[in-house]
């Protein structure tokens, strides 16, 4: 049997919960804001929570795990509903219809998995209030403490997490950029939500860089590929929670996506990710940018409900938050400023090595040398994937010094495995060095690729990643 989201709203509207509650039965007006509505249950901060908050959600996620230890195939245990995320993450190519990365089904599939698990926690806890909360990493740079203590059922998941803080690539923060870093969050900087399929892969590149959602699936090249949000800050937060095991180099929970839903950690970590969308839909007129077609709109997305029958969400019910009954504490990205200025960093003796360096040199035209404004690009082309779960900064610095002097942070990296499979990434990386160059003020850059410290790197150095050459080219 197969029931609609809409048809599980009106349960909880007709009492299913006990206080029944008094959601508004909008059904979803894609580009339209949602209304303010009091009564829809509040995602907070983690650090918000109240106790009795943060109690009554320990109490029903320990209840899903309960009932999984018990029976594996409980519709009502936490494994089977994270099976969802495992039945719809495939590799590019691999997973046919089911596949939800790498295209424009990234955020809706996840907005409305995180929806639904919230619903489940709600009709099991007895609580119509009840929300899941998101983790801000831009403000929190560890896995905050309600996620971490031992006794909590939240902490209930494998995991190698560095003993580090996230660095600012990995929360894709840019402090030497004056507008991204003014953006905290620089996907945020994205002009379009979808990407156009192209052949080029320089120009498929080119798009996916400044593209909000993604590629449209089906699309008549068959291409797949990270959105500017999908391959970071997404995927390093991924590859920081789970980490590797130092001796063995198995991945944590979080570092495949296969398992990452097990972890009750990533619904924090998307719901930061939705938030992220809902603020880049309220800027400017981004709302107008999605999609209004039905190939989009009425695409569904099933997931298994309590009682093992199927709700079904529809991508337009996804685009507006009355409609999937939640509201968000605030949409502002972190609650702290990023600290400095420019910020020439010199490596530490905790640094990885770089893993990939080359020399590039500076286009010069008429018109960028009459100072006729010009963005510099950075291309990484022929790019191969390491083989092993990786996140690693881009960085340039002046060619002459060897780069070991100062260099300045113009992109990140990730590679996520799902099922331990590694998809090769994107095959060329773009990345906006325009304020890198104003800062350097030098003809010849040094690009290198640092890799940030997963655990066991020492062990298993990072040998396999490559491209075939880096060039920087005028937009």
């Amino acid at each position: 049997m197969t029931t609609s989201y809409e048809q599980v709203l009106d349960g909880e509207r007709r009492g299913v919960l006990v206080g029944a509650l008094a959601f508004a039965a909008s059904a979803a007006i894609p580009g339209t804001a949602p209304a303010a509505t009091p009564s829809r249950p509040v995602r907070k901060s983690i650090e918000a929570l109240t106790s009795d908050e943060l109690r009554t959600l320990e109490g029903a996620v320990s209840e899903m795990m309960a009932r999984s230890k018990k029976d594996i195939r409980d519709p009502k245990g936490w494994f089977m509903n994270a099976e969802s995320h495992n039945e719809f993450c495939a590799q590019p190519g691999i997973g046919g219809a089911n596949q939800i990365h790498y295209c424009y089904w990234f955020l809706p599939w996840h907005r409305a998995f995180l929806a639904v698990t919230e619903r489940k926690l709600r009709e099991i806890a007895k609580d119509s209030s009840l929300a899941f909360p998101y983790w801000n990493w831009s403000a929190a740079r560890s896995i905050p403490d309600r996620f971490s203590r031992p006794e909590s059922p939240l902490s209930a998941s494998v995991r190698y997490t560095p003993k580090r803080a996230l660095a600012d690539g990995e929360v894709d923060l840019f402090v030497n950029d004056p507008i991204k870093k003014a953006l905290v969050v620089a996907a945020l900087g994205a002009s379009k939500f979808v990407a156009t399929p192209q052949t080029d892969p320089v120009k498929l590149a080119r798009e996916l860089a400044d593209s909000f959602g993604g590629l449209p699936r089906p699309n008549a090249f068959g291409r797949f590929g990270n959105s500017r949000l999908e391959g970071t800050p997404h995927g390093p937060i991924h590859n920081y929670v789970g980490g590797q095991d130092e001796n063995t180099g198995a991945v944590g929970d979080m570092g495949d996506f296969e398992t990452a839903a097990r972890d009750p950690i990533f619904f924090a970590h998307h719901g930061n990710l939705d938030r992220l969308w809902e603020n880049w839909r309220g800027r400017g007129s981004n709302r107008e940018l999605e999609p209004k077609g039905k190939a989009f709109l009425s695409h569904p997305f099933s997931f298994p409900w309590l009682d093992g029958s199927t709700v079904q969400v529809t991508v337009a019910e996804t685009l507006n938050l009355d409609s999937m009954g939640y509201q968000y504490d605030t949409l502002e990205v972190s609650q702290i400023a990023p600290a400095g200025e420019f910020k020439l960093e010199g490596f530490s003796p905790k640094t990885l090595p770089p893993i990939l360096q080359a020399d590039v040199a500076l286009p010069l035209t008429p018109e960028a040398a009459s100072g006729a404004p010009k963005r510099y690009v950075l291309l990484l082309e022929g790019v191969r994937s390491p083989r092993r779960p990786l996140t690693a900064g881009v960085y340039v610095s002046p060619a002459s010094n060897g780069g070991n002097e100062a260099r300045i942070l113009v992109g990140n990296i990730s590679v996520v495995p799902s099922g331990g499979k590694y998809s090769n990434l994107d095959e060329v990386l773009v990345f906006d060095i325009t304020a890198a160059v104003g800062v350097l003020k030098t003809p010849q850059l040094k690009v290198l690729v640092i890799p940030n410290s997963l655990g066991g790197e020492e062990r298993r150095p990072v040998k396999a990643l490559a491209f075939r050459r880096a060039r920087v080219i005028l937009d």
